[in-house]
């Protein structure tokens, strides 16, 4: 019985059951059982269009119905419902689709005394609030000049917002819906920002914060109660910052530069989005994005137990006896060529797994134990990553490892040779020989 005729007669207990397809006038009805094929049709839609990553599946939906709309006519006429026509729509209405390009802005707490920063890696760009100020002068005169008063009070609520942040990250996106965008441009500003704090360390960047990742207030007040109920209470002023000043990216530069385009290809990696799965993006970011957390956690064991997990993502340890090869593979890696250094990280490594483990495991060990694994760790964290970066690179440059085994097998069996020699780790890859992989 059609919908109408079922309606006509007082029964709607079958609408619990049932869909409506947005942007239809007819034909609008669809079980739940075929809203679920429409979403696998719209997720396979964006995968087949390589756009996964930078388009929404309600998007991709709203294009398969056009693609449907726009053919229902033709259907009807000759009794036939062409897929191969409502799919060249609905590529068509995607491909036409509005994209959110531009510059992602993140305010971050990070060095009041560096007043002219402007520093770029690859699509992120870290900048002082005065330069940013300077840059959007009459970007804000347009804005305000309509006096609307949704966009005045928009204005208001980011001027006083931004206030409590001394700089910025700005991230270049390309050819996202802002939905997607966001949440790549995140990735890319932690990548930034996480080389920065490995540079310079975590008693310099124990309060920089990105602004929706812990921020310090301004000002901080506690009480506490006496037996005899008497109340205490303390103020402190100045919210977290850095002591940086703006010859800080010289100290990075001097040593990092010749790093600069490795540095820079892996942060704009996180905003390319060509939906190409990649099993070494999706460790990059879970490692940036535990790394992130560690140096914004407020409780010192969970960021230990954060920055060795961070490790473990990179290093790609498997079951057997994690804490001797998560501590060999990093020594491998960021002590290169160096026995004294692989022995010095090997041990700061053991250190660190022993405490986390404590941690997860319940043994409570006490702050002074973590801080001091965890700052003995972070000692060795910048030569480790860039080792593990140099390492990765290498193979996805000679072989595209195409699953986390592909991966994991190609660097298990590189890492200890790139520790004597990071040319014969991956010398004469050939890729037509290993199950799982293929060259770029």
């Amino acid at each position: 019985m059609m919908v109408q005729q079922r309606l006509q007669h007082g029964d709607t207990s079958f609408l619990k059951d049932i869909a409506i397809l947005e942007d239809m006038d007819r034909a609008n009805w669809v079980s739940k059982t075929g809203n679920a094929h429409l979403n696998a049709a719209a997720n396979a839609l964006l995968r087949r269009e390589r756009l996964s990553t930078k388009l929404t599946r309600q998007t991709a939906r709203k294009a398969l119905i056009k693609g449907l709309s726009d053919h229902l006519p033709q259907a009807l006429k000759t009794r036939t419902l062409s897929e191969h026509a409502i799919l060249a729509k609905a590529k068509a209405t995607l491909a036409a689709h509005p994209r959110d390009d531009g510059r992602y802005v993140f305010p971050v707490v990070f060095a009041s005394g560096a007043k002219r920063t402007d520093f770029r890696v690859g699509a992120a760009r870290i900048v002082a609030q005065s330069v940013l100020e300077e840059e959007l002068t009459d970007a804000w005169a347009r804005h305000d000049a309509g006096g609307e008063q949704w966009a005045k009070r928009l204005s208001e609520d980011w001027k006083k917002h931004s206030k409590a942040f001394d700089h910025f990250i700005v991230v270049d996106i390309q050819g996202h819906e802002a939905t997607m965008a966001w949440p790549a441009a995140r990735d890319a500003a932690d990548c930034l920002l996480n080389l920065i704090r490995m540079f310079f360390g975590y008693d310099a960047m124990d309060d920089v914060r990105i602004g929706d990742a812990y921020v310090w207030q301004t000002t901080r007040s506690t009480m506490r109660l006496t037996p005899g109920d008497e109340i205490l209470l303390s103020t402190s002023i100045g919210g977290g910052i850095s002591h940086l000043q703006d010859d800080w990216v010289e100290a990075f530069d001097k040593r990092l530069g010749h790093f600069a385009r490795l540095l820079a290809d892996v942060v704009t990696w996180h905003t390319l989005g060509d939906d190409r799965p990649d099993p070494l993006l999706e460790r990059l970011t879970y490692f940036n994005r535990l790394v992130a957390e560690a140096y914004a956690e407020p409780h010192h064991p969970i960021r230990l137990v954060r920055l060795t997990a961070a490790l473990e993502a990179l290093t790609l340890v498997g079951d057997r006896d994690k804490a001797h090869n998560l501590a060999h593979r990093c020594g491998c890696t960021g002590g290169c060529g160096d026995p004294s250094a692989y022995c010095e990280i090997y041990d700061a490594v053991r250190e660190a797994y022993r405490w986390r483990n404590a941690v997860v495991h319940g043994d409570a060990p006490t702050h002074v134990d973590v801080m001091r694994a965890f700052r003995r760790l972070e000692t060795h964290l910048l030569d480790i990553y860039l080792g593990l970066l140099s390492l990765h690179a290498r193979i996805a440059n000679g072989l595209r490892p195409r699953s986390i085994s592909a991966l994991r097998r190609e660097f298990g069996a590189r890492v200890d040779m790139f520790f004597w020699s990071p040319d014969l780790a991956t010398y004469a890859m050939e890729p037509e020989r290993r199950s799982g992989c293929k060259r770029r």
